[in-house]
């Protein structure tokens, strides 16, 4: 066959293989739009033999603990087969139902079906591996603990340090409120305006500004104005009444005249750097001790 002959085959080869192919596709729209007749399909109900078939596959005769079927005593029934939740809360109410009939069943017929307290079961991981695992998660809770015992106690100092920053404000108002009082019943003192001041004792002469506000015990008054407490009493009688204090030791010509309280005998005394008679040593001396022994 020449070249010539051979392309002209293929040619219509690939002509017929297309025309068939343009035929079943019409024949196939064809019979999707009934223009053609459809092939029947024919059913069979042959319930002689399904009746044989389920017998010889029943276990009725068997007890039910070598069956363990359930049958639901009631239908499932849905008002629509497209509402999911509606189908399967009706599947779970079937399995309850069938789990606490097969529970009974299982008791009445004496076989133990819980498993015991002291029940091992071999495990895929070892006791070891399970271990570091129980101490990891052990460690883990420990730490949230920890953070969260933490976060508390952050709270807690927070909360401590506010309450302890209203409490030092509260002290020093206070003792500025004391301090002002204080002062303005010293300055009626001076100006011998008495006024409210008159049931109380008072420490005018104090430096620090720390002064105390006491009741009075008694109405004592000198020339106009209340005497001084016990207290400031001893404290003017040790330290004398303020005024100059600079120069007051030192000599004067009177001073230094004044031989009153000059001793002869005492400032010969050897206590006093003099030459005067001493008294006999009462312990011996070294050499004395070294020849006694």
């Amino acid at each position: 066959m020449s070249d010539d002959e051979e392309r002209v085959y293929s040619e219509s080869e690939a002509m017929m293989v297309d025309e068939d192919e343009e035929t079943a596709l019409e024949i196939a729209a064809l019979q999707q739009a009934d223009l053609l007749p459809q092939p029947k399909k024919t059913f069979a109900n042959r319930k002689d033999a399904l009746a044989a078939l389920v017998d010889e596959i029943s276990q009725s005769g068997l007890e039910w603990i070598q069956r363990c079927d359930i049958t639901s005593a009631a239908p499932i029934v849905v008002d629509s087969i497209e509402n999911d939740l509606e189908r399967e809360l009706k599947f779970y109410e079937q399995g309850l139902e069938a789990a606490i009939q097969a529970k009974r069943l299982v008791q009445k017929a004496g076989v133990p079906f819980a498993r015991p307290d002291d029940y091992f079961a071999e495990m895929v991981k070892t006791d070891a591996h399970m271990a570091r695992i129980r101490q990891k998660l052990l460690s883990e809770q420990k730490g949230i603990e920890n953070a969260e015992e933490a976060k508390k106690q952050r709270e807690l100092r927070k909360y401590g340090k506010k309450i302890q920053q209203e409490k030092l404000k509260e002290r020093e108002d206070q003792k500025k409120a004391v301090l002002d009082k204080v002062a303005t019943i010293k300055k009626r003192l001076r100006s011998g305006d008495m006024g409210e001041a008159d049931d109380f004792e008072v420490d005018i002469d104090s430096d620090d500004g720390d002064a105390s506000i006491k009741p009075a015990r008694g109405k004592k008054t000198k020339g106009g104005k209340p005497t001084p407490g016990s207290k400031r009493q001893r404290k003017n009688e040790k330290f004398g009444f303020g005024g100059k204090k600079r120069g007051m030791k030192n000599n004067t010509a009177e001073s230094s005249a004044d031989m009153s309280g000059f001793s002869v005998r005492k400032n010969k005394s050897p206590s006093f750097g003099g030459v005067g008679r001493r008294k006999p040593a009462t312990r011996p001396g070294k050499s004395r001790r070294q020849r006694g022994h």
